[in-house]
């Protein structure tokens, strides 16, 4: 009689670390990564990443994002306008819309005119005590006409000029004998320092004139002529004649 083949038992299921995941479950990987998470660390079981290029960034700010771009000294054909008329030309000459268009690139000498009147109506709308004006074949700052007396106050200030024994006698000896050198004035019974000539040349009463050819001469000025009330060196007095 043939005996029959036993069938072997079944391994009992494995239990613990060991179990397969339940449906739905999560494997030990991703375990793994759900905790490296909360912890706020790297998956230790991750491949590292391939290293990567370092690249220095300049960390300064980018002025020209930074600025507003409403902001009203903002550099523009308008404000670049509005700094050359306060500024100004020497004696007040008037500003041409075709010199300031030359200053600027792409603008036409029609805008300057243009930004020239908008500044005007701006001023005009603020109340404010000056004014873009036309003059001649350009355009001015200046006070209006109600508060030009407090800048002529200013200027008959500035004109007054307060003059030593020694600096008088520069003046008489250049304004009697110019063009003198320097070393000259000790012939004219000048032994002023340098600093004295200096002080002179700085405040627009002579100025060092140098020819080719020659060594420097001082001459007087157009303010001299001003400031003594002359309208030319024709009018002094001879040297000898005595004082008035």
């Amino acid at each position: 009689m043939a005996r029959s083949k036993k069938t072997p038992a079944a391994a009992p299921p494995a239990t613990g670390f060991t179990a397969p995941p339940a449906d739905g479950g999560l494997s030990i990987d991703r375990l793994a990564q759900a905790f490296a998470a909360m912890m706020g660390a790297a998956d230790p079981h991750a491949a590292p990443e391939p290293e990567t290029e370092v690249v220095n960034v300049d960390a300064s700010p980018d002025l020209d994002d930074a600025a507003d771009p409403d902001a009203a000294c903002r550099v523009s054909p308008l404000t670049i306008l509005e700094a050359l008329l306060f500024v100004g030309l020497p004696g007040g000459r008037p500003i041409s819309s075709r010199t300031v268009a030359g200053l600027m690139r792409g603008v036409r000498p029609q805008e300057i005119d243009d930004l020239a009147a908008q500044l005007r109506q701006r001023y005009r709308a603020d109340n404010c005590p000056y004014e873009v004006a036309a003059k001649d074949d350009g355009w001015v700052m200046r006070l209006r006409p109600e508060f030009a007396r407090f800048g002529n106050v200013l200027e008959a200030k500035a004109r007054l000029v307060r003059l030593d024994a020694q600096a008088l006698d520069v003046l008489a000896a250049v304004a009697w004998n110019e063009p003198v050198p320097r070393d000259k004035l000790v012939e004219f019974g000048c032994d002023a320092g340098p600093a004295v000539l200096r002080q002179l040349v700085r405040r627009g009463l002579l100025e060092l004139v140098h020819e080719e050819g020659s060594e420097p001469c001082y001459r007087t000025t157009p303010k001299f002529l001003e400031v003594f009330k002359l309208d030319s060196l024709a009018d002094l007095p001879a040297p000898n004649d005595p004082p008035a």
